[in-house]
């Protein structure tokens, strides 16, 4: 049974899956990339070695011996050098000279024993075989030793020295488990190459032992390195469970502080838009009833001197009456925009001019035909665009008295607001007056236009189309708003 060669390729069986195993995860991980690729390098060229000793072992010629032999020599030299410098990145020990040298050494004798074999022997005795214990032959070539043979087993015994240098340098700096572990490799190769010098002394049973001198320290190695990879996948797994979990932590943090933040910029909101009521009630509201205050005092004593009188300022009265009811319902309008959506049109039309007029003294005709159902974005709308149409002729246009005309049919919709103030030039807005930019823009929200017709001395005319379904092409140009421009101001 040929058990020698079964274990031979057992063993390189098993260096080459150690091979790829970490030719695959040098070339895939980032950390270690190095080490892992050499320890491959080393490993596939030692498996290779086993192939080729399994082929001249079993040569029936001393041509096919020295022919195998003379092709292992590339594999033999591989398996050294990278088995030296994997010991310098595993180890940190690094003495480059000596490596350098020692790296010199083996491809020297490398390329002499790929030109000519007899540069390595002296002399080439015969192609004998050896009877193992159990009946197997193998062969093995009998030689003088040359030059050249001694100086690569003086590097090969460097080697061994390095190993063990470097393991005695690396437990004195502190790593002692992997220390430890690669000097069971060292020590597997002390004992079978001990094994094999004792088997040519006939002290024991006469065997190839060399040929697994390395395979120690690939099981060795093999099984740290891989106890390290596995080690730092757990490290990378609990890191991203930690950082999943401070992740979430700080997700609920964040979603805690914004909705602190919301909260507050909610109650900030109310404190401005109470502000801005109280501010209302005071400019509007309050001075509409003080002056309807005054008025009513004052009614009797009139009616007595003069009914005539008394029955122009009975109306006054009725006016601001009807001027702070109105404020007082636009306000709320304000506090409540789902009450606004559900208002009727001329409704709200109505009330912004009692209101306008309260505030002013001037006057307001409102004219409303025809009925739609309008949807709501349009209808605030024309409510905010009648708003700031009324705004701009209380603050710019000196005018005595004012008109709005709506028409509404099916979802079709346009309003007139005139005034016979002083009128201006569109083309020229004063700075700061954004009045009209405001209405276009209102206007180009829900595909209405805004036109506005204004000279010196002759009033104002702002008209708002809405036509259904249809859109009105961009338009540009002065006093006019398309598609571009969405809101206007009469008279900013």
């Amino acid at each position: 049974m040929a058990y020698y060669t079964i274990a031979n390729a057992i063993v390189a069986g098993i260096c080459f899956g150690f091979g790829l195993v970490f030719l695959f995860t040098g070339l895939r991980r980032r950390d270690n990339k190095r080490l892992y690729l050499l320890f491959a390098l080393f490993a596939l060229a030692y498996a290779s070695t086993l192939v080729n000793g399994i082929r001249f072992h079993n040569a029936g010629s001393l041509e096919y011996y020295l022919a195998v032999n003379r092709q292992d020599t590339f594999f033999v030299i591989l398996a050294f050098t990278s088995l030296v410098c994997y010991v310098a990145e595993y180890t940190r020990v690094k003495p480059r000279g000596f490596l350098l040298l020692l790296t010199i050494v083996f491809f020297v004798v490398g390329i002499a024993q790929i030109t000519r074999a007899n540069l390595i022997y002296d002399e080439i005795l015969g192609l004998n075989a050896v009877t193992m214990p159990w009946g197997e032959e193998v062969a093995y070539i009998e030689t003088t030793d040359s030059l050249w043979s001694l100086l690569f087993l003086a590097a090969q015994l460097a080697v061994l020295g390095y190993m063990i240098y470097a393991c005695v340098r690396q437990f004195l700096g502190g790593q002692q488990r992997k220390a430890l572990i690669m000097s069971i490799g060292v020590l597997w190769f002390v004992a079978t190459l001990g094994a094999e010098i004792l088997g040519e002394a006939g002290l024991i049973t006469p065997i190839f032992y060399g040929e697994f001198g390395f395979l120690g320290f690939a099981v060795a190695m093999t099984l740290t390195m891989a106890n390290d990879i596995f080690t730092t996948e757990q490290e990378l797994a609990d890191y991203r469970l930690n950082l999943e979990h401070l992740v979430n932590l700080r997700t609920a943090e964040l979603e805690e502080t914004q909705n602190k933040l919301l909260q507050r910029t909610q109650e900030q909101a109310t404190i401005e838009e109470r502000s801005r009521l109280a501010r209302d009630l005071h400019d509007a509201v309050t001075q509409t009833i003080y002056s309807a205050a005054l008025i009513s005092e004052a009614l009797p004593a009139v009616w007595q001197r003069n009914s005539e009188e008394g029955l122009r300022n009975l109306a006054k009265l009725r006016q601001l009456v009807r001027g702070a009811l109105a404020e007082l319902r636009t306000l709320l309008f304000e506090l409540r925009p789902d009450s606004l959506a559900a208002a009727d049109l001329e409704i709200l039309l109505q009330q912004l001019s009692d209101a306008f007029t309260g505030r002013t003294r001037i006057p307001v005709t409102v004219q409303s035909d025809g009925a739609a159902d309008l949807p709501t974005d349009v209808k605030v709308t024309l409510y905010r665009i009648t708003q700031e149409a009324f705004n701009n002729i209380e603050k710019h246009a000196q005018a005595d008295r004012a008109e709005a005309t709506l028409h509404q049919s099916l979802d079709r919709v346009s309003l007139v607001i005139r005034d016979n103030g002083r009128g201006f030039d569109p083309n020229q807005q004063a700075a700061g007056h954004m009045g009209l930019q405001i209405m276009h823009e209102r206007a180009l929200a829900i595909g209405a236009m805004v036109e506005v017709a204004s000279k010196a001395g002759e009033g104002c005319k702002v008209t708002f189309k809405w036509p259904g379904s249809s859109r009105f092409p961009a338009e540009s140009g002065p006093g006019t708003a398309g598609l571009e421009e969405e809101s206007v101001v009469a008279h900013d």
